[in-house]
C-alpha cells in the first residue's frame, strides 16, 4: 500500500466526489481544476496505483477506460450517447456467470454491458456512435 500523500489524498478526495465515470484525460482536468499544482503526469501515476491497490475500478470500453470509485457494482455504456452508468446484480447472476468458467481462477469481475440506454432508445436513432 502506497504511504498517503497530500497529493494521492487530494485526487482520491476528486475521483470519490466524481460519479460520470471519466477517462484520465477528464479526470487529471478535474483534479487541475480544484488543486492546479498536481500535474497530469501525478494524477497519472497516482490513479494506476490506486487502481493496483484496488481502491479504484478501471473500466475498460471500446471506446476508452475510464474510473470509478465505488466498485461494488457493475457497468452500462451507451452506444449512441456514450455514457456509463452503474448497474447493481446480485450474487445470484454473478455466480450463474461464474459458474460457466469454474476451471478458472477468478480473481476479480469487471463488467461493462453495452447498450443503447433508455434515454437514447427513446429518440430517432438507428446507428452505432
Amino acid at each position: 500500500m502506497e504511504r498517503e500523500t497530500n497529493q494521492r489524498k487530494q485526487i482520491l478526495e476528486v475521483i470519490s466526489n466524481c460519479y460520470t465515470h471519466p477517462n484520465i484525460k477528464e479526470l487529471s482536468m478535474l483534479v487541475k481544476e480544484k488543486y492546479p499544482s498536481i500535474g497530469q503526469a501525478t494524477v497519472y501515476r497516482t490513479v494506476n496505483k490506486l487502481v493496483k491497490d484496488g481502491i479504484v475500478t478501471r473500466i475498460d470500453c471500446s471506446t476508452g477506460t475510464y474510473y470509478d470509485f465505488n466498485s461494488n457494482h457493475y457497468h452500462f455504456r451507451c452506444l449512441h450517447c456514450g455514457k456509463i452508468s452503474d448497474i447493481y446484480l446480485s450474487d445470484d447472476v454473478i455466480n450463474k456467470i461464474l459458474s460457466n468458467v469454474s476451471s478458472n481462477k477468478i480473481i476479480k469481475v469487471n463488467l461493462v454491458l453495452e447498450g443503447i440506454c433508455e434515454e437514447c432508445s427513446k429518440g430517432d436513432y438507428n446507428g452505432f456512435k
